[in-house]
């Protein structure tokens, strides 16, 4: 994708966005051409070429300003425990449910995951830069498997959730994974 800031090409690309997920509501995204995009937009190729190098470049650059808009809620919050990134992440999942919906409907959910892993392993590499010295080499190498943990945990939390179309209680959910955290050793999970 093309970063420009030019208001012209940010209405095209904004365009060509809005273009690729109305279509994808309608259609298989595979069955979806750059030429079937045009056609709907109105936009010449010229200028779809100039912002983007393909349909596919479309879709990752939306999901990428989705998941930085995530991460900066994080950073907002400035706490990065699993209770605090299930408090921002259902809001945040649910303001963008018919994203998700399409993604999952078009079985493209795993693109969500390839790149949060991305952005947080990024962040947590920065946040460790920044206490280097404070924490011992292996307490650094091990956060690393909790920052993996906590990815997956969550990541398969919100996919089942949004498998089973975002319906069951997110205050439920919260409060069930917050006990268990909470109580992890003492909970005999067969009896669950």
């Amino acid at each position: 994708m093309n970063p420009s800031q030019n208001p012209k090409a940010l209405r095209s690309k904004n365009l060509l966005t809005e273009t690729l997920l109305r279509l994808m509501k309608q259609y298989p995204y595979r069955e979806i051409t750059v030429k079937h995009i045009l056609l709907e937009s109105g936009i010449s190729r010229k200028t779809f070429y100039r912002n983007f190098i393909s349909k596919d470049d479309i879709l990752d650059s939306y999901i990428d300003a989705v998941l930085y808009q995530y991460l900066a809620a994080i950073k907002k919050q400035g706490e990065y425990s699993m209770v605090s990134m299930l408090e921002i992440i259902f809001p945040f999942c649910e303001a963008h449910k018919d994203l998700l919906f399409l993604l999952r409907d078009n079985g493209l959910l795993y693109l969500l995951l390839q790149k949060l892993n991305r952005l947080v392993w990024d962040e947590h590499r920065r946040i460790t830069r920044n206490m280097q010295g404070q924490i011992p080499d292996a307490a650094s190498v091990l956060s690393q498997y909790i920052v993996s943990f906590n990815i997956g945990g969550i990541w398969n939390i919100i996919a089942g959730w949004i498998e089973n179309d975002m319906k069951d209680s997110t205050k439920d959910i919260k409060n069930t994974l917050i006990y268990y955290l909470e109580n992890i050793g003492t909970i005999d999970l067969r009896n669950v």
